[in-house]
């Protein structure tokens, strides 16, 4: 038996272990044991690939935040591409499942959040309900100050009327592995208050009965501008379910990603709002299921994704392998594409929001006039 830590829940000096066998059980009692071969291997790909480059202990602090912020009554959101990862869900860092379909996720490929041989520099951003906002940025700090880990300690900012508060992570040697970023969220305050004021948990509602005209009037919330745009995009393509929603979502974010580009593809009849370009993770899952090996589709994502279209190499492989002329055109017109995987974040808090402005308006007006109004 090792000792524990009195301050903390978990074992940082076998944090490794630690980790192995939370993800492990966790995934057993959802998909029994031995794991679906499938499974399997993409979990051995992200723990090993985590440990074996000591960022073991950023998942785990991630957690603990979330944990806490768990106790106080509050989900949690997050930003970016961690929703990619099946350890940060199997951890409760997240709620997006990132298996395939079949196994109930939504299908992204840890590569959008790691990169190719965990080439990438990690960022975590967790959305944190702004009422206990500065007790978890105070308990990070805490974490990381126990056990040395942070290289600053910059106070909290302030970025377009939302709290920021950042920490870079180093290794024992220096070597900076990643960043955890909080940003504060009033959403995650409507949905405590709507919870205490009915007695209904959001993460109990069925978001399958969330329908489309309840969505678009809960939008005007959570999104102001864009929520024209999201409903003509809805009654453009059809919109009817929760991954139709994820993808219309995806096309507001992107850059050139709807009009001239999908919105044409949908309207000439070459393709549905199902096969068009929406989000990175489209590309690098569309592309491998064509037989295009993992490191190109990746890599031809990547260009995407920011806005650098196809090189010749890129445009002659997917020739070869019979990708439309109308995919190969989208992807040169792209400038930016948006994450799945933040998509779905989004998503989740929004529909909840929806539903309960539905079902309880009386209790839906109160509450965000009172957040609202501070």
């Amino acid at each position: 038996m090792y000792k524990r830590n009195r301050k903390t829940t978990f074992n940082f000096i076998n944090i490794s272990k630690d980790l192995r066998r939370i993800v492990a059980n966790k995934a057993y009692a959802i998909y029994g044991k031995p794991l679906p071969q499938e499974i399997q291997e993409r979990l051995n790909i992200e723990v090993n690939s985590i440990i074996e480059n000591r960022l073991d202990i950023l998942y785990m602090i991630t957690s603990k935040l979330v944990e806490k912020s768990k106790k106080y009554g509050y989900l949690t959101g997050y930003r970016g591409c961690l929703g990619s990862s099946l350890v940060a869900y199997l951890l409760g860092i997240t709620e997006c499942n990132p298996l395939p379909k079949k196994y109930g996720g939504f299908n992204i490929p840890f590569e959008t959040f790691a990169g190719v041989n965990f080439n990438k520099y990690l960022d975590i951003n967790l959305n944190i309900a702004t009422d206990i906002y500065k007790k978890i940025c105070k308990y990070l700090d805490q974490l990381l100050k126990e056990h040395k880990i942070c290289t600053n300690y910059g106070g909290i900012k302030v970025i377009n009327g939302i709290y920021s508060f950042k920490r870079n992570i180093a290794k024992m040697t220096g070597e900076q592995i990643g960043n955890i970023v909080l940003l504060s969220d009033d959403n995650q305050v409507y949905l405590k208050k709507l919870y205490d004021l009915t007695n209904i948990n959001p993460k109990a509602i069925n978001l399958n009965n969330v329908c489309m005209s309840d969505f678009t009037i809960a939008s005007k919330i959570c999104f102001d501008k864009e929520t024209e745009i999201i409903k003509k995009i809805i009654q453009k393509t059809q919109a009817n379910t929760f991954e139709d929603l994820i993808r219309v979502l995806n096309l507001i974010y992107g850059t050139e990603t709807w009009k001239d580009n999908a919105e044409t593809i949908i309207s000439n009849g070459e393709a549905d709002l199902l096969q068009v370009i929406t989000s990175r993770d489209d590309i690098m899952i569309y592309l491998m299921e064509k037989g295009i090996d993992r490191i190109t589709a990746y890599n031809t994502m990547e260009n995407v994704r920011k806005g650098k279209g196809l090189t010749s190499d890129m445009t002659n492989i997917m020739i070869k392998h019979d990708i439309p002329y109308w995919y190969i055109s989208s992807c040169n017109k792209i400038k930016y594409l948006f994450p799945k995987a933040h998509a779905i974040s989004y998503l989740l808090c929004f529909s909840r929001l929806a539903w309960y402005e539905a079902n309880y308006n009386k209790e839906f007006n109160k509450i965000t006039k009172e957040v609202r109004n501070g």
